[in-house]
């Protein structure tokens, strides 16, 4: 399966710089003691956010740790809306073009695979991946190597390339994976969406879809009615909550969500591979994300 071989390259090119790496820009910060790279993330997640993806090693080590759970999350998203991708009828979309801001790995276009895969769709796939982060480089160039689509990686701000590029194709999915509990961090949220709402969501075609998969947090979610509401102002749209863990009902600062049953990660490792890469890299074996999906059913006349 496609995924594999990119956790085995990561895995490969990672275990060469045994975890400890002599030269990685972060010793400035605090020596590394950790043999996963799981200081750094540990910083860039939960700290002061001083430390950010500016050594390679943290791609690898990223995709061994959290590839499965973040692509896993968002094919739990892509079963639960099938008829969207297929109905009694046959297949519903020709040309797929699928957009993702922050891409970093990748993760949402191995979930994009796996249900094209299940629905038996042959037809055009198109990824653009934004990120300003050209770190990321090495991996993104062994995802368009083993893919069979048309992957383009832009290291450019996504609005500015957007504004600058007038017959761009708008996406039919929109893909949002991990990046707004980032943007909260570091930048403004609101102005975010703000900019993706008017440069983005008003110009997708008819029946396109937004996916937003991040942190299971009030502080994340309650960003997702302002998704909603502006998504509103120039469209006809319809939106559901979705959480692998959080009872929404049950906590009035929520909007109500589909729980799913299961949480599990989709793996096509043995058993005992899982268990040393958990050994190794604190592989994320469940999935936890809360998401928004809002369906753009057509710009309002």
């Amino acid at each position: 399966m496609s995924i594999n071989e990119l956790v085995q390259y990561s895995h490969s090119l990672y275990s060469k710089k045994q975890g400890q790496c002599s030269d990685c820009p972060n010793k400035e910060q605090g020596s590394c003691t950790s043999t996963n790279c799981s200081s750094c993330f540990q910083n860039m997640f939960f700290g002061n956010g001083s430390r950010t993806f500016n050594c390679v090693c943290s791609t690898y080590s990223y995709v061994c740790r959290y590839i499965f759970q973040y692509s896993s999350e968002v094919l739990h998203l892509f079963r639960v809306l099938k008829r969207w991708f297929k109905d009694e009828s046959g297949i519903r979309i020709n040309d797929l073009n699928v957009m993702s801001i922050g891409c970093g790995p990748c993760s949402e276009l191995f979930a994009v695979d796996s249900i094209l895969k299940e629905i038996g769709y042959t037809g055009n796939v198109t990824y653009d991946g934004f990120d300003t982060n050209d770190i990321w480089t090495d991996v993104q160039n062994k995802v368009k190597n083993i893919l069979p689509y048309n992957v383009n990686i832009i290291n450019q701000d996504c609005f500015d390339y957007l504004k600058s590029t007038p017959h761009y194709t708008y996406p039919n999915i929109l893909i949002i994976n991990y990046l707004l509990s980032d943007i909260l961090k570091r930048g403004d949220l609101s102005s975010f969406i703000s900019e993706m709402t008017e440069h983005i969501i008003d110009k997708m075609p008819p029946r396109s879809m937004i996916i937003i998969n991040d942190i299971n947090h009030y502080d994340v979610r309650n960003y997702y009615k302002e998704i909603i509401s502006k998504s509103n102002s120039n469209n006809i749209i319809s939106q559901a909550t979705l959480g692998f863990i959080i009872n929404y009902e049950k906590n009035k600062k929520d909007m109500r969500a589909y729980e799913y049953s299961y949480n599990g990660i989709f793996s096509p490792f043995k058993e005992a591979v899982i268990r040393f890469l958990v050994s190794m890299y604190a592989t994320k074996t469940s999935c936890t994300s809360a998401q928004l999906v809002v369906i753009k059913k057509s710009d309002k006349q």
